[in-house]
């Protein structure tokens, strides 16, 4: 599962804001950034991953633009190498929602994952 967390976090971060396992971010930490959760999928299934872009503004025009590049790098699927294997994101539907809360909003994507590596390694 570390390969996979690792493979997916580094691959976020190439977006340009803090990356944080959804259940990881700091107390102080400064919007924006991106948070994740992903789960380590039976070798032949996919599995659930949401991408969430958080960000302190009143318009959504620079967040979606965000959110629109990470669906774009997506595609129809984005191969990530990952120690001992690959990873791969598969675009998921909705692909996008947008999540107002007074000035703090967020992009959630939702997207499916498949793990091919021998666990452990």
């Amino acid at each position: 599962m570390t390969g996979t967390i690792s493979a997916i976090e580094t691959w976020l971060t190439a977006f340009g804001w803090p990356v944080y396992g959804a259940d990881d971010v700091p107390h102080d930490a400064a919007l924006p950034y991106i948070t994740y959760t992903a789960k380590e999928p039976e070798y032949d299934r996919k599995t659930s991953v949401q991408i969430q872009l958080w960000a302190y503004t009143k318009a959504n025009a620079d967040l979606l633009a965000k959110a629109d590049a990470i669906c774009a790098a997506i595609g129809t699927g984005v191969r990530i190498p990952c120690a001992g294997g690959l990873v791969v994101l598969w675009p998921d539907t909705p692909q996008q929602q947008v999540l107002v809360n007074g000035n703090v909003r967020r992009v959630l994507i939702m997207a499916q994952l498949n793990a091919y590596h021998c666990p452990g390694v």
